[in-house]
């Protein structure tokens, strides 16, 4: 159906990262994710009276240690999967704009001390708590509250529940990796998001090509680093929210390493 592309994608990525990054954890697509994308960075929940939601990309100025560095405020958080402790990754925009230059770099170093580091990328292994998430899903206009692992920390505003990119995406997509919530209970669940069943209601594409379609593609990526393809149309401009179909799409090429690799990439 015109205008659903968003749809098809969604629930693509919701088969990803259930089988190739929860289940399979494909060490290409693990290490792109890492290096890429925003998927480890810490995110401050909001406390929402008995439930919570997404809040704001910690800052690292929240954090004692590092509440004066310049231009801490656009500074983010990182853990470090060897230590635990948190890291300052160059890569954040501070960097960028700050006084001293020469360290904005997408390098696994910490832009405080130069020291290298593993980035966390779930905290499914090191929680403190499992805290419910309030997610919206626009297509039928419903609420879920899914379970999402946090770390308790000590901010300048006292404790705070933090999550990552990461586990928010998981919770997002509906992959419940074993957490209490209200999750989609198979690809067949037409009634949560993202599932294949609950794309066919939109795109009119049976759920089992879906799937099949899915598993070719992150297949292809893992055996060619990154050579899987989009290529679309002016048609999708024509319809609104188009910046939403196309990010729906940059997800999966960014979860299967297909950005920025030759014979991968959105491409119109």
């Amino acid at each position: 159906h015109a205008g659903s592309d968003g749809a098809f994608w969604m629930a693509v990525t919701h088969l990803i990262l259930k089988e190739f990054h929860h289940e399979k954890k494909v060490p290409y697509f693990i290490d792109y994710t890492k290096r890429y994308t925003d998927s480890p960075y810490l995110v401050e929940l909001k406390d929402e009276g008995g439930y919570y939601s997404a809040g704001r990309l910690l800052r690292a100025n929240k954090l004692e240690k590092y509440k004066d560095i310049d231009k801490g405020d656009w500074k983010f958080v990182n853990i470090d999967e060897k230590t635990g402790d948190f890291v300052i990754p160059k890569g954040s925009s501070g960097y960028r704009w700050q006084d001293e230059q020469g360290k904005w770099n997408m390098k696994f170093e910490d832009g405080e001390t130069n020291t290298a580091y593993d980035p966390l990328l779930t905290l499914l292994d090191h929680k403190d708590d499992v805290a419910q998430v309030e997610f919206t899903e626009f297509g039928l206009d419903k609420k879920a509250k899914r379970g999402v692992p946090v770390k308790r920390i000590k901010t300048t505003e006292g404790e705070k529940l933090v999550t990552t990119v990461y586990d928010l995406t998981m919770a997002q997509y509906g992959v419940s990796r074993d957490l209490e919530g209200d999750y989609p209970s198979s690809y067949e669940d037409k009634d949560q998001a993202y599932t294949p069943a609950w794309q066919e209601i939109f795109t009119g594409i049976d759920a089992k090509t879906v799937i099949s379609y899915a598993r070719e593609w992150a297949n292809t990526a893992e055996a060619t680093e990154g050579k899987c393809m989009i290529i679309v149309g002016a048609g999708i401009n024509h319809w609104y929210h188009n910046n939403l179909i196309y990010r729906a799409g940059i997800m999966a090429l960014m979860l299967t390493g297909c950005v920025g690799k030759n014979g991968g990439g959105m491409n119109h």
